[in-house]
């Protein structure tokens, strides 16, 4: 039995894949194109198609992480999963942000958004207490990961998260810091931003605009591109 099914073996489930491989967690991916490589985890054909999903032992898994460039395709995935396995934990990956109600009605436990990386949708499957977190952020207002650079004359460099505020004064998340050839993921509240460090942040555009101004105000910009 794998512990998990990936649906749609594109880039996105080529990285859940990947992470979930270096944790040592089971998995088996289904695809209708051939492009696994090497990977021996395979089942060539559709993710949407419930004797396929019981090829792939639905019955048994923990989680189903439906990640196919289609909404549409991903909801009937999520249906099936529901209606085989009451028990089992659905991940899916939505396109179109319009689409995520239609997910959650269908049964989806956990939606996120197109910008969503393959290593945080696998971390989530990983660790629930991340996608718990997830969440209880309002995906429905357009959330996005930034990467936000820290100028040396930045308003937050040299601060603690919690002297600078950025809850309050931005409403984003700080995932993680990269400082150097170092990346940093449990963040608290108490770590000190330094100038030079790289924030990879989630939050609408709008709130990411807001910390990317207090973070490198010489470059100030007035959209987040998505």
């Amino acid at each position: 039995m794998k512990d998990i099914i990936i649906c749609g073996y594109g880039t996105v489930g080529k990285k859940v894949a990947e992470r979930l491989k270096k944790n040592d967690i089971s998995y088996i991916a289904i695809d209708e194109k051939d492009r696994f490589d090497d990977d021996s985890n395979i089942i060539l054909g559709n993710a949407a198609s419930e004797e396929v999903l019981v090829q792939a032992g639905i019955e048994n898994a923990k989680t189903i992480i439906a990640v196919t460039n289609n909404d549409v395709t991903n909801t009937f995935i999520t249906l099936l999963a529901r209606n085989i396995n009451k028990n089992i934990t659905i991940l899916a990956r939505v396109v179109e942000m319009e689409n995520i109600e239609k997910l959650n009605r269908a049964g989806a436990d956990y939606v996120f958004p197109m910008a969503m990386t393959g290593r945080f949708i696998a971390k989530s499957a990983i660790e629930p207490f991340v996608a718990d977190f997830l969440d209880m952020i309002n995906l429905k207002g357009g959330i996005e990961i930034f990467q936000i650079d820290v100028s040396e004359n930045s308003k937050i460099a040299n601060s603690s998260i919690k002297k600078a505020d950025i809850w309050k004064r931005t409403k984003t998340h700080i995932l993680a810091i990269k400082r150097g050839n170092q990346t940093l993921y449990s963040i608290s509240e108490d770590e000190q931003i330094k100038p030079g460090d790289t924030l990879l942040v989630i939050g609408s555009g709008e709130q990411i605009k807001a910390l990317h101004n207090l973070a490198d105000p010489e470059k100030s910009i007035e959209t987040i591109n998505k």
